[in-house]
């Protein structure tokens, strides 16, 4: 015979196991999204030396600058610039605005992972 005290304890421990799901789902999105943050970018002939060769482009002395330039001042008209494009408009080699914009997209998936963690689930229910 189930009786009231029966109910409400099923239904708290329904709650919890949904809880418990519901936070698996976020963590496994969470790292699905971590897994994609970096892209894997490779060229015919660069096997193992593409990285040396963006760790080069960002020793530039004024990569920053011209990082901070590209984000402030180029990308807010033209969110979809291609890296050929923005190295006419900005005057730099296209590698560099490959490395640029490589870059932003990074710090832009970054920031929107931090802002997921930061986010507090709302746990309140309310039973009628």
């Amino acid at each position: 015979m189930n009786t009231l005290f029966n109910y409400i304890g099923d239904k708290d421990k329904s709650v919890e196991e949904d809880l418990v799901r519901e936070e698996e789902a976020n963590n496994e999105f969470l790292e699905s999204l971590r897994k994609q943050k970096r892209l894997n970018v490779n060229f015919k002939g660069f096997e193992g030396k593409l990285q040396e060769l963006i760790d080069g482009i960002r020793t530039i002395p004024n990569y920053n600058n011209l990082k901070g330039y590209v984000r402030e001042k180029i990308l807010p008209d033209n969110p979809e610039m291609s890296y050929k494009g923005l190295s006419v408009k900005a005057g730099i080699h296209q590698g560099v605005a490959l490395v640029i914009l490589y870059d932003l997209y990074n710090d832009k998936l970054e920031a929107e992972l931090e802002d997921l963690d930061d986010e507090e689930i709302d746990l309140d229910f309310h039973y009628e």
